[in-house]
């Protein structure tokens, strides 16, 4: 989730709900709330950490982590260097979510096709946004503001967290925070501590805030009405998939023959079965562990 959540045009949900584990997600961050704390201040740590599902968020929350602080430097170089095999590999796992997502609703019908269709429009509608500028100053308020709409997309399948910091015009200037903290720890550079910690914390405020707001509405959603949302989700990311078409000018996409650079043509298609593979064991990964764990019950 945290390599996923560093891609413009690719969603951490995504990746949370072909591995299984969305709605367990959801479910915990949704118990993030005043009623919890008053819990560990009247029942104790051990109750909060179970009503919380501790041990899954820490887990989760470390590997995001981990993932982010290991590959931020790694998806920066291929975003700029190497972007047509990437989006390649990230469209295989796309398409190869929409079929794994699909086999999971309950009960398909027709009338499910408006869901299908309005998430469609809403994700492509968003990815025709014009960015906003990032040469400009960025205000605390509006640092947190970007973050607090962008975790809601980063949870959310479809939807592109670090595609909205790009339309609020603060992508790049939570990669250069993240890069500051990196080399704080790796290089022991103390200079710029307290303003990189400060624009950390008004990050982190945000990310918290739209956690607590958004998993709440999710997790309602997929009580009440199931297989729409799933459908709904399922929309917004078919509606997504031209913001990272391999091969575009000027933000605009082409066909691979018509692209005027170097076409890759070939590498995109092994890096998009690649793609496609990888979905498919994790789903094979998964009926396993159902079948072995139906065996023992």
């Amino acid at each position: 989730m945290g390599i996923a959540d560093l891609v413009p045009g690719v969603s951490g949900g995504t990746i949370a709900f072909i591995l299984g584990i969305y709605n367990e997600l959801i479910f915990s961050l949704s118990k993030l709330s005043f009623s919890s704390l008053k819990k560990l201040k009247n029942e104790g740590l051990t109750v909060f950490w179970i009503e919380i599902n501790g041990n899954f968020l820490v887990k989760l929350f470390s590997g995001i982590l981990i993932g982010v602080s290991l590959f931020t430097y790694l998806i920066d170089w291929l975003i700029n260097n190497y972007p047509i095999p990437l989006w390649a590999f990230f469209i295989g796992i796309l398409l190869s979510s929409t079929v794994f997502m699909y086999k999971k609703i309950k009960i398909p019908n027709i009338k499910l096709l408006l869901y299908l269709f309005l998430g469609i429009l809403i994700s492509f509608a968003i990815t025709q946004i014009s960015p906003t500028s990032e040469n400009k100053s960025i205000s605390e308020l509006y640092l947190f503001l970007s973050s607090f709409i962008a975790i809601s997309a980063m949870i959310l399948p479809g939807i592109s967290g670090a595609y909205i910091l790009i339309l609020f015009g603060t992508y790049s200037e939570v990669i250069s925070i993240i890069k500051g903290g990196l080399n704080i720890f790796l290089q022991q550079d103390y200079t710029n501590l307290n303003s990189v910690l400060y624009k950390v914390c008004i990050i982190g405020f945000g990310i918290m805030s739209g956690i607590l707001i958004f998993s709440k509405l999710f997790k309602w959603l997929l009580i009440k009405f199931y297989d729409k949302t799933l459908v709904f989700l399922i929309g917004l990311m078919l509606g997504g998939l031209n913001k990272i078409w391999p091969w575009q000018e000027n933000s605009e996409n082409v066909l691979p023959f018509n692209y005027s650079g170097e076409k890759y043509i070939i590498v995109s298609f092994i890096f998009f079965i690649l793609g496609t593979l990888f979905i498919f064991s994790v789903q094979f990964i998964e009926k396993q562990k159902y079948n072995d764990k139906k065996e023992n019950n």
